[in-house]
């Protein structure tokens, strides 16, 4: 009994280190020095100053760039502004999809094992959950779809450019 009561934390550490250890060895393969300086800038951004946009994006078209002002960026036409799209929302639901994966599939595969045959209740439990998390998530996106074609999102006032300056030169 001791012996599986072991195999399953190990199993349990695994699913939940698992990803984390993949992570990490992805990143030290990757060669991309500009990606990675990205990377780093975009966990360091919550950090800095929020008064002014920094001059380190790259998202805008150069183009666009001249129409910035005033501490105010134009949103390009395709950005989402529903809460669902966010990136880190998204990066959180497939980290729970994948734990949720590796659990209904580690058990499924220890439950395979003659003496393990009561872990079985443990994978159903995982399958049950994992169905009720993507049911959700498809709801989810129904709503978050549903309320991006619903609402319309006015566009950000910009100021006037005067199109000349007016100089006031002191009389001598």
């Amino acid at each position: 009994m001791t012996i599986v009561i072991l195999l399953i934390l190990v199993i349990v550490w695994a699913i939940v280190l698992g990803p984390i250890l993949l992570r990490r060895r992805a990143d030290r393969r990757s060669g991309d020095s500009i990606g990675a300086f990205h990377r780093q800038l975009r966990v360091l951004e919550p950090t800095g100053p929020s008064l002014v946009d920094p001059a380190n994006r790259l998202d805008l078209p150069l183009g666009d760039l001249a129409a910035t002002g005033a501490g105010r960026r134009p949103h390009p036409p395709d950005v989402r502004h529903d809460p669902f799209f966010r990136a880190d929302a998204c990066r959180r639901r497939r980290a729970v999809l994948i734990v949720l994966v590796g659990a209904t599939t580690a058990t499924g595969l220890l439950g395979l094992i003659p003496v393990l045959r009561p872990i079985l209740v443990v994978t159903i439990v995982c399958a049950v959950a994992l169905l009720a998390y993507v049911v959700l998530l498809v709801h989810l996106r129904t709503l978050a779809v549903e309320r991006e074609v619903k609402l319309l999102y006015l566009p950000q006032v910009r100021q006037p450019q005067p199109a000349f300056v007016v100089r006031r030169v002191a009389a001598r």
